[in-house]
């Protein structure tokens, strides 16, 4: 009985390495995927004035480009923090992790659209909600593994597993904000994603505190 018990724990911990694995390589194709976004001129003969003009036309969706791969950034920070914490795992937290990774290779897709149609409502509206599944499922996934501390240690800190909740609520509480304001004014759209970076680094800040003080 041991024994078996052993090998279960060792066959557990075997399928979170591989979920990790698996996980780096969608990242790591969604960001090289964004890229592919970026229009290139078909004549080669440009004269120096034509080429400036298609530098600085390539303005608006570079910057689109660096929204996207901050977000996905942040996911991957967030999503490689709450893997060191399992130790074990099971069908369901797996399924959960697949369908988290799928939401999150549609990014390059959202990415293209955004940058080929970036004044177009329903294009945001898509984007946000793509960004929007995707933390909604990565909260789900941790609080599924922490429920009674059922894929963590019972050691775990209650902080963290709260902070990290917090966390990870972050940037589907932006989508959603992101929707509206696309509908007040579209211009200010991409500005609501420029606040994560600052409120995830607030949390940490916070949580980081409330530990040190305790």
């Amino acid at each position: 009985m041991v024994s078996q018990g052993l090998e279960k724990e060792d066959k557990s911990s075997n399928m979170i390495r591989h979920l990790a694995r698996l996980s780096d390589c969608i990242f790591a194709f969604a960001m090289a995927l964004m890229v592919a976004g970026f229009d290139f001129p078909e004549a080669k003969d440009m004269t120096d004035a034509q080429i400036n003009s298609f530098l600085m036309e390539q303005l608006k969706p570079l910057g689109t480009y660096v929204i996207t791969f901050v977000l996905v950034a942040v996911y991957w920070i967030a999503h490689s923090q709450q893997v060191s914490y399992y130790k074990r795992t099971d069908e369901t937290h797996l399924w959960i992790g697949v369908v988290y990774l799928m939401c999150l290779f549609i990014v390059p897709l959202s990415n293209d659209l955004l940058m080929n149609f970036s004044d177009n409502l329903m294009v945001k509206v898509w984007f946000s909600v793509n960004i929007f599944l995707i933390g909604v499922l990565n909260f789900v996934s941790w609080t599924y593994a922490t429920y009674n501390y059922r894929l963590v240690d019972v050691s775990l800190d209650k902080s963290i597993i709260l902070s990290t909740r917090v966390k990870a609520l972050i940037e589907p509480a932006f989508a959603l904000v992101s929707i509206g304001v696309a509908f007040l004014n579209q211009g200010w759209w991409d500005y609501v994603w420029l606040m994560i970076p600052v409120v995830y680094f607030l949390v940490e800040r916070t949580a980081k505190v409330a530990k040190e003080e305790s």
